[in-house]
């Protein structure tokens, strides 16, 4: 007689009731509180961070608008600029016309006196004598002046008149009266202005004051050849004509 296996027995698994359903629950409610919290934090996001559509499409449009005004604000600017540029070329231009129409009536002025000059000494005057007119003093650097002077003859008579002038400079330095010559005040460069003359002469040079000297008077001193006539002195005060 053969072995008899033995028989099994599987005791079944007793599942106690609502178990598994609380754990369902706790989850669904977890789920649900993890729904609410973020959808907290993206409505607090949207708000602080500015991202509603409808406030960033209203800023872009509000941006193109303003963008629209100040390119029309550019084009207007540019205009005006260009109509400065063209009036600021007239101008200039209208500038340079005038200058040039002032150097001509300066160098007719010139002329003018020239010639008066000249008909001034045609007019005998009581004698032969030597006169001095049309006394001019330019600044033109650092204390640095043109002097100008016409020296003529009163005189009907066609002899040439030699000689030579000086000139000299009086005024203060340190609170005391000094006088600078020729020498002085040409850095040696010359002594004296030589005249050759039938009818009238133009003097010309260029002084240079000492620094701390204050100029008072200009004297101009003529020294005629021969006996015919007679040397003079003639002081001008120290003004300053515009150039």
């Amino acid at each position: 007689m053969g072995k008899v296996k033995p028989t099994r027995v599987i005791t079944p698994r007793i599942v106690q009731p609502g178990g598994g359903g609380a754990r369902t629950w706790l989850w669904m409610l977890f789920l649900a509180a993890l729904a609410a919290w973020s959808w907290q934090v993206l409505e607090l996001g949207r708000h602080r961070g500015g991202i509603d559509v409808g406030q960033r499409e209203k800023a872009e449009a509000g941006l193109r608008e303003r963008i629209a005004e100040l390119e029309e604000e550019r084009d207007v600017l540019r205009a005006a600029a260009a109509r400065f540029e063209r009036a600021a070329q007239i101008d200039r231009a209208a500038a340079e016309r005038v200058q040039s129409e002032v150097k001509m009536l300066q160098d007719e002025r010139a002329e003018l006196k020239s010639q008066l000059a000249f008909l001034k000494s045609l007019v005998p005057g009581g004698g032969k004598k030597l006169v001095l007119d049309d006394y001019s003093l330019t600044e033109i650097g650092e204390r640095a002046y043109h002097f100008e002077v016409t020296i003529s003859k009163r005189s009907d008579d066609a002899d040439t008149v030699s000689g030579n002038v000086t000139v000299s400079v009086t005024g203060e330095l340190d609170g005391e009266e000094k006088t600078f010559d020729m020498a002085e005040l040409t850095d040696g460069r010359r002594s004296n202005i030589g005249i050759k003359f039938k009818n009238f002469q133009k003097l010309k040079t260029e002084l240079q004051l000492p620094s701390g000297f204050e100029p008072a008077s200009i004297e101009v001193a003529v020294k005629p050849d021969g006996k015919v006539f007679k040397s003079f002195q003639q002081a001008y005060d120290w003004k300053v004509s515009e150039a």
